[in-house]
Order: C-alpha cells, then sequence, then structure tokens
C-alpha cells in the first residue's frame, strides 16, 4: 500500500512539472530553463493536445481574473462619472439654479436612413438629472408626458421636471425641477433606493392631477406595480396613495407593466405585467398580467383584458377605436397586440403564458402548451386573440408605441414603436414604423430607424412634426424629424 502511495506522489509530482512545462507560468529556474528548451511550436502543441484540461482550466483562470479586474475598472469607471455628473450640475456656470439646469445639446445633429431609405433628423440633449441606464442597475431612464405646451418627465428615480416646446428649436434645453416627497414617502429599504431595475414606471396628467405608477414595495422583498396621485402644480408635488392593493411577488424586478393611458373623461388604462408568476396573468383573482380600466377619481377598476406578459408600450387610436401595444415576449414572440373598444365587454385573452410565440429556455413553466414550434395561430385555434404582429426572430424589447399621422404627408394609421435590449441586436435600439391592414389583423408595412441607443419612451408632437425619445445610454431627451 505505500509503495503504490509513494508511486502515485511521484506520478502527480511528474505531470505537475510537465504541466509547469507545457502549462501557465513558473518562477522556479530550472523549469523556466527546461521550458525554454523546448521548441515553442512543440511546447504548444503538446499544451494544446495532451494537457488539454490543464490548458482549458489555465484559460479559464485568466479569463476569471481579466473579468474581476474589468468589473474593478467598470464600476470606478462608474464612481467617477457620478463624480463628473456631480460636479457638473452643482459648478457655478450660470448651468444652474435652485428650480432649472440647462441640458446642453450632445453629438452633432445627424441624419438617419433607416432600412427602406428614408431620411430622418436627430437632435439631442443631454439629460443631466438621470442616470445612464448601464451604470444605474437598469433602471428606467426616464418616462414622458405632453401636458398643453409642456412636456413633463419622470426619471427611475422618481426626479420630476418638465420643459416647454419651444425650447426644442434651441442648442440647449431649460429644464425645470419639480420638488416632490416621493423619496419620503417610499419605504427607505425599497429597492427604488439602489442601483436596480426597481422604480417609477410612468407618468400621465389628467384634469388638474398628476398620476405616478411605480413598484411599491408590500411586505419585505415583494412587491406590485402601483399608482399614486397629487395635485397638479408646478413647484411641488405632494403625493398619496392612490390605486394599490395586497398582491405582490417576490420576483417584480422585470414584468411590471406600469402604463397609463388616458381613456375617456372619467377613466384611464394601465397594465400590470404578471411579476414573473406566470399563471397569475390567466387568473381572474390575480391583479397582475392584464389591461385594468380605473376611474380617475375613486380608483375603482374593472379588468379588460388578462393573459399579458408584460405589456410597457399603450395607446388610444381614437380614428379606429383600438388600443394598440406592446408585449415583451420570453426569448424572441415580442408582439403588437390590439384590443377594439367594442371588445372591452368580452375579457379578451391574449394566451399568456400557455400560449406564446417565443422560446421558453431554461424557464420552468409548468403551464405552458403552445410555443413557437407549434407555428402560426397557435392562440387562435387554443381560444386565445392573435397578436396583430409577432417578431419570430430574436427579442427586440418593445417599449413605447404611439400613432403618427401626418408626421410625414403619407402617413395615415401608421405607429413608431420604440425599442430597447440589453446589447445591440438587430431590431433593437431603434423605431420601427409600422403599418396594419384595415383590420388591424396583419403587417402590411414596417421599416426600421435605426437610433443606436435604448430607446425607453417616446411621444408625437403632432403641430411640431417632431417626435420626442428618452435615449437610456447617454442618456439624452432627443428629437426625431
Amino acid at each position: 500500500m505505500k509503495k503504490k502511495t509513494l508511486i502515485l506522489s511521484f506520478l502527480l509530482i511528474f505531470i505537475s512539472i510537465l504541466g509547469l512545462l507545457f502549462v501557465g507560468k513558473t518562477d522556479n529556474r530550472i523549469i523556466f530553463t527546461l521550458k525554454n528548451s523546448i521548441p515553442l511550436d512543440l511546447r504548444i502543441f503538446i499544451k494544446k493536445s495532451i494537457f488539454f484540461p490543464f490548458y482549458q482550466q489555465s484559460e479559464i483562470n485568466k479569463l476569471t481574473k481579466d473579468n474581476k479586474s474589468l468589473s474593478i475598472k467598470s464600476l470606478d469607471l462608474e464612481n467617477h462619472i457620478g463624480y463628473l455628473r456631480e460636479y457638473i450640475t452643482k459648478v457655478d456656470l450660470n448651468l444652474n439654479t435652485n428650480d432649472s439646469i440647462i441640458l446642453p445639446q450632445i453629438e452633432n445633429e445627424k441624419k438617419i436612413l433607416s432600412n427602406l431609405k428614408n431620411e430622418y433628423k436627430l437632435k439631442k440633449f443631454y439629460f443631466i438629472p438621470t442616470t445612464p441606464w448601464q451604470y444605474n442597475g437598469r433602471k428606467p431612464g426616464a418616462y414622458l408626458f405632453q401636458h398643453e405646451k409642456i412636456i413633463f418627465t419622470i426619471d427611475g428615480n422618481g426626479k420630476i421636471g418638465y420643459f416647454a416646446i419651444d425650447e426644442l428649436e434651441n442648442s440647449s434645453l431649460k429644464f425645470n425641477k419639480i420638488k416632490n416627497n416621493l423619496n419620503k414617502l417610499i419605504k427607505h429599504d425599497s429597492l427604488i433606493h439602489s442601483k436596480s431595475k426597481f422604480g417609477f414606471r410612468g407618468l400621465m396628467i389628467n384634469k388638474g392631477k398628476i398620476y405616478i405608477s411605480y413598484q411599491k414595495k408590500v411586505l419585505n422583498d415583494c412587491y406590485n406595480i402601483s399608482i399614486m396621485k397629487a395635485e397638479f402644480n408646478l413647484k411641488s408635488l405632494n403625493f398619496k396613495d392612490f390605486f394599490t392593493y395586497d398582491e405582490c411577488s417576490n420576483n417584480m424586478a422585470n414584468h411590471s407593466g406600469g402604463k397609463m393611458v388616458p381613456f375617456d373623461d372619467q377613466s384611464f388604462l394601465f397594465t400590470t405585467g404578471d411579476a414573473q408568476i406566470f399563471i397569475s396573468a390567466q387568473k381572474e383573482d390575480s391583479m397582475f398580467g392584464k389591461l385594468l380600466k380605473i376611474n380617475y377619481d375613486d380608483a375603482s377598476f374593472n379588468s379588460i383584458a388578462k393573459g399579458m406578459r408584460d405589456t410597457q408600450g399603450a395607446s388610444l387610436y381614437k380614428e379606429d377605436n383600438l388600443v394598440i401595444m406592446t408585449e415583451h415576449g420570453p426569448q424572441g414572440g415580442d408582439e403588437i397586440n390590439i384590443l377594439k373598444l367594442d371588445e372591452f365587454d368580452k375579457n379578451i385573452n391574449f394566451g399568456w403564458p400557455i400560449a406564446t410565440y417565443g422560446g421558453l429556455g431554461p424557464t420552468p413553466i409548468v403551464e405552458n402548451k403552445f410555443d413557437f414550434k407549434d407555428g402560426d395561430n397557435n392562440h387562435a385555434v387554443n381560444g386565445f386573440k392573435e397578436p396583430a404582429h409577432w417578431y419570430k426572430s430574436k427579442s427586440i424589447a418593445p417599449s413605447a408605441i404611439i400613432n403618427v399621422d401626418n408626421f410625414r404627408d403619407n402617413f395615415k394609421s401608421d405607429f413608431f414603436m420604440s425599442t430597447m435590449g440589453n446589447i445591440p441586436a438587430p431590431g433593437r435600439r431603434s423605431i420601427h414604423h409600422i403599418r396594419f391592414d384595415k383590420k388591424y389583423e396583419k403587417l402590411t408595412y414596417l421599416d426600421i430607424i435605426p437610433i443606436g441607443e435604448r430607446v425607453r419612451d417616446l411621444i408625437y408632437l403632432k403641430d411640431q412634426k417632431k417626435i420626442i425619445l428618452i435615449l437610456e445610454n447617454s442618456p439624452s431627451i432627443a428629437v426625431l424629424y
């Protein structure tokens, strides 16, 4: 037994010495000399063939070390960006007052050519009050709302401000800050206060009131999507809970929805994501995965549709009596859904998570029965409403969707949809110009306008024929025309 142990020990030492000769680095002068006496080509061949496992482990160790170094550098760069932004907003160069800040134009105004060779121009203003998406835990950059001749914004951290539409003609924007009590209202241990995906998800103004949606902490590590309301005031806003409920999810970082859409004199529409409790989108007694119609005054509501995964974009198109919505698929299968006003009392079901045109990948969803492998019409044949359009390729990450009639002379029943994406890919970080047939059952036109950044939100200024965008990577407020 001792003899076998001794032989095994010598064998291991011999293999280790050979490993040092052909893989990795060494400070031992004898081994270093022996190593250099072996022809380089032979060393490389032996290292990558005979000592393949050792070589692979050596490469993994290098990558691990490099990754750690890059993470440290990235954090250091992120901190420096924070310091610079703080300095910019405080420096005494007439850039700042107590109530406003000047947003300078960044980059030169540039021409953009769409996939179908349509020409646009893009102008950017550096959105100093917010933080770049990639340096803020992927928190939403900001959302937009037009009220009269003013455009309002709320960023993912809850900072609210506005600028006059007339300012867009200048080389800088005067951005006016509005004080609010949101930080005091939000629980101190809420993830909204951290660098994370948790944050504010929308803004709406109606009849002297301002509404904001956000991921609300209900219990420890348990959130939902709720709404606060305040009396409209350009100087200070005092928010209070308006629409909330007890149901919550321990996995609410994604799939939150949160889009508010003015509907009629009494009510507005509100989207809620499935909160990553997938089957909740099908349950009548759950608030998740639904389209709700909520009364402006007393927050009473009706559920209009269900089976929705994460609807972040929606708008009312009165000319054709419909609501058009964007839907994030799981892995691919992003959708554009249409709900006609005469379907509001039919409890329309869009199918998620039972039916999808995406792939589930490693995500276990026991309730899912139909995915991209089941082909076209896998919704309708199973009793669900088909999307007006779905994307067969990889995810494009759709966000807002708006009508843009008369933006160009030939635009009629035309829509712009913004897209995001964690990394660039075809169709992402763009605006999709789309048009449907008269029944809104088939896409008849698709053009893609590449922007080069995640586009979180957009609105159409009809009188000026301009599109205002929130770009998250710069970050910036941009103008497309």
